[in-house]
């Protein structure tokens, strides 16, 4: 791997008594996806909110280009080009799919404060291109259909500039027929240099996509490496026993392919 965009070394983080992350070390670099897999509770949501600064954690450091951002908040994480998308997505429902983007070119990420008002016009438009949003652009988003609602999610956070891509799952809820719309999106970003940290329960869109997978099982990486390599691990196939994470059109053979189909 070329030199990291994205280094975690040693992330701790607790709630009480229960354990959420315990000395996670992973890195990603520029134009790479990685996928993060698990079962429910296994610490994938709490190291994305790590990541994006949403969520301090307890130990560890988190370095972005070689600069410590870990004790930097959200905003200024942002401004560093670390954006992150959220599993329900939550559009401004009274203001166009156009004006949701702009409100993230304009006030958000990289691009804020930095330019006049026609930059942030011109990066929200480019973020519709890459998403094929611009026919709906002057659509009201309250009244989008999930598919359009999970593309509007990812237009808005491109429209920050980010360097890195926290994806929350967004093809949780597609249909079979609308799935491949998602993974050309995932994959376009990456082809054009974007850093992409995707969790997904929608098993074959993450492989049709991911460069490495990692798992976590009690806040703990179990397995790191090439993703069909990882799903047919021993460890991975055990602590998905009895879980529903959706396998069921993965290439890769053997016993991985025994859960199917959850929702976060």
């Amino acid at each position: 791997m070329s030199d990291p965009l994205l280094e975690v070394t040693g992330v701790a983080k607790r709630f009480g008594r229960v354990v959420t992350a315990r000395d996670v070390s992973f890195e990603v670099a520029a134009g790479e996806a990685l996928g993060l897999v698990g079962p429910n509770g296994a610490g994938k949501t709490t190291l994305l909110d790590i990541v994006a600064g949403t969520l301090r954690a307890d130990a560890g450091t988190v370095v972005l280009e070689g600069r410590d951002v870990t004790r930097l908040g959200a905003a200024a994480r942002a401004d560093r080009g670390i954006a992150r998308s959220y599993q329900v997505p939550r559009p401004f429902g009274g203001l166009t799919v156009y004006e949701n983007v702009l409100v993230g070119a304009s006030f958000a990420g990289r691009h804020t404060r930095t330019g006049p008002a026609d930059d942030a016009r011109a990066q929200a438009w480019h973020a519709l291109e890459v998403t094929g949003m611009t026919e709906v652009a002057n659509t009201p988003s309250g009244s989008l259909r999930l598919l359009d609602r999970k593309r509007l999610e990812v237009a808005r956070v491109l429209a920050t500039g980010p360097r890195l891509l926290l994806l929350d799952e967004i093809a949780g809820g597609l249909t079979d027929s609308e799935l491949p719309q998602v993974v050309r999106l995932v994959r376009r970003l990456r082809d054009d240099g974007v850093a992409v940290v995707w969790i997904e329960h929608v098993l074959h869109a993450l492989l049709d996509v991911v460069d490495r997978l990692m798992c976590l099982a009690g806040g703990e990486v179990i397995a790191q490496g090439d993703p069909h390599a990882v799903i047919r691990s021993p460890e991975v196939v055990e602590v998905y026993l009895g879980s529903t994470v959706d396998t069921a059109t993965d290439p890769a053979p053997g016993p991985a392919t025994t859960p199917t189909g959850e929702t976060a």
